[in-house]
């Protein structure tokens, strides 16, 4: 077995003990299939050390797997705790030394921050061309006009999910 670059086990290109396999074995074309030639001393030795090398591996294999599973849980549940902290810490901020709330957010790398709506009344005005003997033009543009490409920033920051429409739209002579 070797390591990815993301340092997870991956099986070996060509597995040792196939190269060897094929090297005791022959090959008879006549009933394709493989046998086995008089084992050398060598050869038999090294097949030997190669599968307790592969018993090794694979206990290796499964201690590694076993230790990637803790740590998956044991940084759910770091995560959740984190999550819980925060919710009590933000939930019942009045009622806390503020300091050491601070202190403990900072220690368990949470950020204290929660999500607040904004709401807000934006007029706008412009002038569009339209025909003087086309009365449905003129109700069109109370009808039709609509806000689009609207951005709202605070403190640097873009709002999300920016909700909007027109309400209200009146014309008049320019």
């Amino acid at each position: 077995m070797a390591y990815d670059e993301n340092g997870n086990l991956v099986p070996d290109p060509i597995p040792a003990s196939l190269v060897l396999g094929e090297a005791m074995n022959n090959y008879n074309p006549e009933t394709n299939e493989f046998e086995a030639q008089s084992t050398h001393p060598v050869l038999a030795q090294l097949k030997e050390q190669i599968e307790t090398l592969t018993g090794q591996r694979d206990s290796w294999k499964q201690d590694h797997d076993i230790m990637r599973d803790r740590w998956v849980n044991a940084k759910a549940a770091t995560e959740a705790l984190k999550s819980n902290v925060k919710e009590l810490i933000v939930d019942n901020i009045d009622s806390l030394d503020k300091d050491f709330a601070e202190a403990l957010a900072e220690a368990m790398g949470i950020e204290l921050t929660k999500t607040v709506a904004i709401s807000g009344t934006i007029n706008f005005s412009g002038t569009v061309e339209v025909s003087i003997f086309d009365e449905e033009a003129l109700d069109d543009v109370r009808y039709n006009t609509n806000v689009s490409d609207l951005s709202v920033e605070f403190n640097g920051d873009y709002l999300d999910s920016l909700e909007y429409d027109t309400e209200d739209v009146e014309w008049s002579d320019y």
